[in-house]
């Protein structure tokens, strides 16, 4: 059967199914058809497991989230490749960000990239690149200095991040804009997983294109070395082991793709909040000692990745009493984990002073834990200081037009949000 029709009658079959589950109730079809999960969470049942009839499990519960993420007995890959390869869109042999990358590895494999790649996400190499967000924000603060309106995300909130992920990861400015466009197609699409064929198409050749380059900087990291994470994975000797060439472009590709992509929307959700809290924002501006916690606080209320799907390795019981059988998969609804009301009083309400804030589940657990995570911080931290620093009048910051989200049900997206952040009178 050709390949693309073979992805199409995976797209169809996929839809009708889901749909057909939607219409007699099930979770899954629920899952698959609402606006966003917290209005999932908010119409389902009170359990704290929900049960499909295709014996997928969903959990929105606070401790059984926390417990799974932290489990070695849980995997990411089974269920990603029954997601990916199912489209059938991929052919042997061709590395695939998603599948070939840390993302969906497990066990021995996974600990030893991530071993590596820890040596440039560490407290110590993240903090030397406090400077340069610092010098980078200065920057695109000046470019808008004297504009009354502009876009929030294209100014500061997309820019800052994946400069800075590019430099870490070794890729020269001329390739930058590019990888935008690679970047923001496969978080899109990929991370959301595609649709229709249409869809399918860009993600591969958004796929294709950026491993093509990886591949490219990969082999000139062999002739002549810098410091950068390509060539500290290219030299690196992990549990005895050098790295495959196609292990270290996926996680590359991967790590570009995770490296602005969340941390962008962490900015960019982040600051609306604020927009839309004013006293919230004049006590920051007053207290700027609690930027680290309201960078906490706005992780736990918009969950930049809003789900992920683990599937069990062995027989196990949640902590609700639920068994589960080996190979079977669960959806952690992050997004309203972190809104548990047996965590989190008056869970909705946006507090920067909010004590137990850390408990969010943002940034995973365990062996699946966000390796960019303290990065994202040290980039939060500066960018929101200096945000504040140059546009010290909060009385005056305000939206100037409606903010546009992306379609997005895994990803808290914005791809536009209209401020102005002084006042011309």
């Amino acid at each position: 059967m050709p390949a693309n029709l073979r992805s199409y009658l995976y797209f169809v079959g996929k839809k009708t199914f889901t749909r057909l589950l939607w219409l007699i109730g099930d979770p899954i079809g629920r899952f698959e058809y609402s606006p966003d999960l917290l209005t999932f969470n908010k119409n389902s049942k009170p359990k704290r497991v929900q049960r499909s009839i295709t014996g997928i499990l969903i959990s929105a519960d606070h401790e059984i989230c926390s417990d799974i993420l932290k489990s070695p007995n849980w995997l990411s890959r089974p269920f990603a490749e029954r997601l990916y390869l199912g489209a059938g869109g991929y052919e042997p042999g061709v590395i695939h960000p998603f599948l070939d990358s840390i993302i969906a590895l497990d066990g021995a494999d996974q600990r030893r990239i991530k071993k590596v790649m820890y040596a440039a996400f560490s407290p110590a190499e993240t903090n030397r690149w406090r400077e340069t967000c610092e010098i980078q924000m200065k920057n695109l603060i000046d470019q808008v200095k004297n504009e009354e309106a502009f876009d929030f995300v294209s100014s500061f909130s997309n820019p800052l991040p994946l400069e800075v992920i590019c430099k870490i990861i070794g890729v020269p400015r001329e390739y930058i804009e590019q990888c935008n466009r690679w970047g923001r197609t496969l978080a899109g699409i990929g991370l959301d997983l595609p649709k229709n064929n249409r869809e399918l198409g860009e993600l591969e050749k958004a796929a294709t294109e950026l491993t093509e380059l990886i591949s490219k900087l990969l082999q000139e990291r062999k002739k002549s070395p810098k410091k950068d994470l390509l060539s500290v994975m290219l030299e690196a000797d992990s549990e005895g082991q050098k790295l495959e060439d196609s292990e270290i472009i996926a996680s590359a590709a991967f790590t570009l793709i995770a490296g602005f992509e969340t941390t962008m929307n962490l900015f960019s959700v982040g600051t609306l909040l604020l927009l839309e809290n004013p006293d919230q924002l004049e006590l920051l501006s007053k207290k700027p000692d609690l930027i680290t916690n309201f960078i906490e606080e706005a992780l736990r209320l918009t969950s930049p990745i809003q789900f992920v799907v683990r599937t069990a390795e062995t027989n196990q019981i949640l902590a609700d009493g639920t068994k589960v059988r080996k190979g079977q998969t669960i959806i952690l609804n992050l997004a309203s984990a972190n809104r548990d009301p047996k965590v989190f009083n008056k869970p909705n309400d946006f507090d920067i002073q909010r004590e137990n804030a850390k408990k969010n589940v943002s940034f995973g657990f365990g062996a699946h834990h966000c390796i960019g995570s303290i990065l994202a911080r040290v980039e939060a931290e500066v960018f929101w200081q200096e945000l504040l620093s140059g546009y010290p009048d909060v009385s005056a910051w305000k939206l100037s037009g409606e903010p546009i989200y992306e379609k997005s049900k895994l990803i808290r997206s914005i791809s536009r949000l209209p401020v102005s952040l002084q006042d011309r009178d």
